[in-house]
């Protein structure tokens, strides 16, 4: 009845959380991951130049498997997820992430290369009103990036703490020659989660 009575209200294209990050540890971290493998983003139709993902976090099951089965998150699961050995020289990430007081699932970072876009989707029923969120953290190259939600340009800068709506229509373009870094996290939407997102002084 809970999320029914939430999917009768005005969905929250995205939101600017409260959280606190040392950017500047977590930027350096993930620095030293730039030599390691990266795996293309196997949705090929929905893209256009280089995205790939460097997966933090997997469903239990893969964690031995091939990293591409740990690159993505799949919606709607009750699988339990854990972190990956690359946590380990992680951190700051680690300290950060541990401020989530809710379930955590997929934990990957995602790299746009310079002038490739994401194209116009949407990821069904990944939103709080379907009690599962997408958090998005820019760490790198965003100068020039423009991500939109719902045909609304989503002001993120380096450093933010963002939930986006990824139910609605959302597209990204990086108009820049660098490439654009984010953290990104699906988590469960629990009342601590569902709190900060609703008390947000930054939501469209």
């Amino acid at each position: 009845m809970g999320a029914q009575l939430d999917r009768l209200e005005q969905p929250i294209a995205f939101a600017k959380l409260a959280m606190w990050i040392d950017l500047e540890a977590i930027t350096t971290e993930v620095e030293k991951l730039f030599n390691s493998p990266w795996y293309e983003h196997v949705n090929q139709a929905c893209y256009s130049g280089s995205w790939d993902v460097l997966p933090l976090y997997s469903k239990e099951e893969h964690v031995g498997a091939h990293p591409v089965l740990q690159c993505f998150s799949i919606e709607q699961t009750d699988a339990t997820f854990t972190p990956l050995p690359a946590m380990k020289s992680l951190p700051a990430l680690a300290l950060f992430l541990a401020q989530f007081k809710c379930s955590l699932k997929s934990v990957r970072l995602m790299r746009l290369k310079g002038g490739s876009k994401i194209l116009p989707h949407n990821d069904h029923q990944v939103s709080m009103e379907y009690g599962e969120a997408r958090i998005h953290v820019p760490i790198s190259g965003i100068d020039h990036v423009d991500f939109t939600v719902d045909g609304q340009r989503v002001p993120m800068m380096r450093g933010d703490v963002w939930y986006l709506n990824a139910h609605l229509v959302h597209s990204v373009s990086n108009l820049g020659a660098e490439s654009r870094v984010n953290l990104v996290i699906d988590c469960k939407v629990e009342d601590w989660l569902k709190n900060i997102i609703k008390s947000s002084e930054q939501k469209f």
